[in-house]
């Protein structure tokens, strides 16, 4: 939904910015992708429907380039075979969320067959474009490109050709959009880089979410790695060692369905492929019985978790609810932690106090008085349950270092009872809400703090009365309750 903002301001306002006459923002990292999704909103394709084909597309596209790369004859049954099992990981979910997971799978397998068939032009073109669809892209291509550099028998022409292909076109762009936006980094690099590291280097979390992918690809690949050894490296660095090493560093904020760790599956694939006319019938057949009981043991569980998930968050609330205050006759300012529906939908001018939008908190974290300055008529804050929407003793007046609970008390204490009224709004579907027994405004739940003098309040609060919100003084009372609950 971010990512579609960005699209819909860059076909009508023809900027690259959050909210409509905002300031220009790189939040949307995948330049190509919101060009793509730009263009066909252009022609009148619905995004959500255009971002469903393109991944069904690449969904194929991926199955014939492993092919390829395995080198054997390429069948409908055989297409259809290996997109159904890439579909069987939890990555599929960030595809069906509208993420570019699947294209950007489809140009790295692609970028490896390349290279692999000694293609330098079509290998730096390709490579140039999953840069554009992913920054972090270059973590994969630059070791790949580099491997086809130095196995080049002419290495100076082939140099020159990603130079002439690959790094001269992408150092313009990198040019033009520092030019552009005024900034060095995407803002989510700068927030996903600020985070606390153990050793100063690898961010525990991260680390944590790897081990599954990387646990299921050594179980895939041992046998392969026992008949031939590590061959070829090249593609266990820039496939497996490189990015590994780069998202081990980085604070992995929205990882819908793992999809930062899509590659590792590829990855898996990709090396299987490789080897596959070389391997004998009865090796292949153990390697294939291997790699079905690692993804039962591995991959089975975190893939239904994922699809509770996606069911629990298909929810029509926050959306309609910003359609309500589009239909105001004066648009509004928000800050809100939910940064995909409510701009999307109502238009408004909206801060990103975590920072992946607004320029000013991803350089610096929010505090209590920004709140206060910048008076919004309403801000949204989507806690974790544990946490709370009422300023509880023993809190800090402020909160420094980056983390979704910090952010949260910030918001809150900067929201001052004497000028914000609370309202609760359950987060998530019906069938989330009823399968946990929760009251509406309970358990699982979005914070409203509603601006008292806000000459929108009375319309913001009938379009939350009008969506299953609770006011005062229950909101109030459920509030204490919750804290009482996490008390015991």
């Amino acid at each position: 939904m971010i990512l579609f903002a960005y699209s819909r301001n860059l076909v009508v306002h023809g900027a690259i910015t959050f909210f409509a006459g905002g300031p220009r923002a790189e939040g949307a990292t995948d330049f190509a992708w919101m060009a793509l999704v730009a263009g066909a909103m252009r022609v009148g394709l619905d995004p959500f429907w255009f971002s469903a084909m393109i991944n069904v597309g690449s969904l194929l596209g991926l199955a014939f380039a492993l092919l390829r790369l395995a080198r054997v004859h390429i069948s409908t049954l055989r297409l259809l075979a290996i997109a159904g099992s890439a579909a069987l990981f939890p990555q599929i979910f960030a595809a069906a969320s509208g993420f570019a997971v699947l294209p950007d799978a489809l140009l790295l397998a692609t970028v490896t067959l390349l290279v692999i068939e000694k293609r330098v032009v079509r290998a730096s073109l390709t490579a140039l474009g999953l840069c554009l669809f992913r920054p972090d892209g270059v973590v994969f291509v630059l070791p790949l490109l580099t491997y086809a550099m130095v196995s080049s028998e002419d290495r100076r022409g082939t140099l020159g050709r990603m130079a002439a292909f690959f790094l001269l076109p992408g150092l313009v762009y990198f040019t033009w959009r520092v030019h552009y936006f005024g900034e060095l980094f995407p803002l989510p690099f700068l927030v996903k880089s600020d985070a606390r590291r153990v050793l100063g280097l690898v961010v525990a979390h991260s680390l944590q979410e790897s081990f599954k992918y990387l646990l299921f690809d050594a179980a895939v690949l041992i046998p392969m790695v026992l008949l031939r050894g590590l061959q070829p490296r090249f593609l266990f660095v820039s496939l497996i060692a490189a990015p590994t090493a780069f998202y081990w560093m980085m604070r992995l904020d929205q990882n819908i369905g793992d999809r930062f760790f899509y590659y590792l599956p590829l990855a898996a694939a990709v090396l299987l492929a490789v080897h596959w006319k070389q391997t004998p019938l009865s090796s292949r057949r153990a390697v294939l019985r291997i790699s079905f009981g690692a993804w039962l043991l591995l991959i089975a569980m975190p893939f239904y978790r994922e699809l509770r998930t996606f069911r629990d968050m298909q929810f029509n609330e926050a959306k309609d609810i910003a359609q309500e205050l589009s239909a105001m006759q004066e648009h509004a300012t928000m800050i809100t932690t939910e940064t995909g529906f409510l701009p999307y939908y109502s238009g408004w001018t909206t801060y990103d106090p975590w920072g992946l939008n607004t320029p000013e908190f991803a350089h610096r974290f929010i505090q209590p008085t920004d709140v206060e300055r910048l008076h919004a008529d309403v801000i949204v804050v989507h806690p974790d349950q544990p946490e709370r929407c009422l300023i509880q003793p023993g809190w800090q007046m402020q909160y420094g270092s980056r983390t979704w609970p910090n952010l949260t008390r910030n918001l809150v204490i900067g929201a001052d009872p004497s000028q914000y009224e609370l309202w609760l709004v359950s987060y998530g579907s019906e069938f989330y809400r009823l399968r946990r027994g929760w009251r509406y405004g309970e358990g699982d739940r979005e914070c409203w703090f509603l601006l008292r003098d806000s000459p929108r309040y009375s319309g913001i609060a009938e379009a939350l009365a009008r969506h299953n919100g609770v006011g005062p003084p229950e909101s109030i009372g459920l509030e204490q309750e919750h804290g009482l609950r996490a008390a015991r």
